[in-house]
């Protein structure tokens, strides 16, 4: 059963990809401009810093600048829920006190990796994060890019801690969807989508909403679909997730946010290259993209 204040973290999201001007410098202008779009078209639940923002790339310090630029854009208009995961404790723990401290709402924290955990060490790991910021925490489980995945009985025991309300959950197999949702059915918990190819089959097997990639480009039509879903209208979700299907398709063109960065700057404005060890999408692939996105009529 959610409590009301944990109703607030259902529905839809957007994971913010980070604009860079061309000197590879953040853009904060570029920056404040996403924020306004995602609030405008009607998202108000945003996550800067995640895997779509390119954390990897990012310091610690603009990390922090780019939690505090959404906060002091959106200005109430819009929740902020930064992703403050790392390999490594102390970072995380003082990446999360000090997004707490500039405001946000939350923080989302995906799983370490490198020093891959033991079962008990994850657990722990997590409830240490929980523990030290009076914000909520999320858990993001992200096994493609660390080799970790949070095992159902994990998040089931972990939905019990009182400051960790809920999950990105960017596995993609259904079947262990279905466990995880199953275990966690009665508690004060959400379970979010964290990946655009199954957001409709978790929405149908009772999810909570949509932390996801391709509103960047689309808010206003990745909102509908979890507020149909949500609703029961499962008829009119389908039809708008299959209308996307093909732009989910191209946004993995190559490893993300590469396709992501050239379809906002197509679609919308420029937000700049991703930074390297990622590389700008082929000329060849732009041409494919770009033709998706006039058949989805994103173009």
């Amino acid at each position: 059963m959610l409590s009301t204040e944990t109703r607030r973290y259902v529905g839809a999201y957007t994971t913010l990809l980070t604009p860079f001007a061309p000197s590879g410098a953040l853009d904060e202008e570029a920056l404040r401009r996403l924020v306004d779009f995602q609030i405008d078209n009607g998202v108000t639940r945003l996550c800067p810093n995640g895997v779509t923002g390119e954390a990897a790339a990012l310091t610690d310090e603009e990390k922090l600048r780019i939690t505090r630029i959404c906060v002091d854009q959106a200005a109430g208009r819009a929740m902020v829920i930064p992703d403050i995961g790392t390999e490594n404790l102390t970072r995380t723990l003082e990446l999360a006190k000090e997004a707490e401290k500039l405001g946000a709402d939350a923080v989302l924290a995906f799983t370490p990796y490198l020093d891959p955990p033991t079962e008990r060490g994850l657990v722990a790991y997590f409830r240490k994060v929980a523990d030290s910021v009076r914000i909520p925490l999320m858990m993001h489980n992200l096994p493609g890019r660390t080799t970790v995945d949070i095992s159902p009985n994990q998040v089931a025991e972990l939905a019990s801690h009182p400051n960790i309300i809920g999950m990105k959950e960017g596995n993609q197999d259904i079947v262990r969807l279905r466990r995880v949702l199953h275990l966690v059915r009665d508690a004060d918990f959400v379970v979010l989508a964290g990946n655009d190819f199954t957001a409709l089959p978790t929405l149908l097997l009772g999810g909570h909403g949509h932390i996801s990639v391709a509103a960047n480009v689309m808010p206003r039509q990745s909102r509908s679909i979890v507020e149909a879903a949500l609703a029961g209208d499962f008829a009119t979700a389908r039809d708008l997730y299959l209308k996307f299907a093909e732009f989910y398709r191209g946004i993995y063109f190559a490893t993300n946010p590469i396709a992501l960065k050239t379809a906002f700057s197509l679609a919308h404005f420029e937000v700049g290259d991703p930074r390297l060890p990622l590389t700008p999408l082929p000329q060849d692939r732009i041409g494919e993209l770009e033709t998706i996105m006039k058949d989805c009529e994103l173009l």
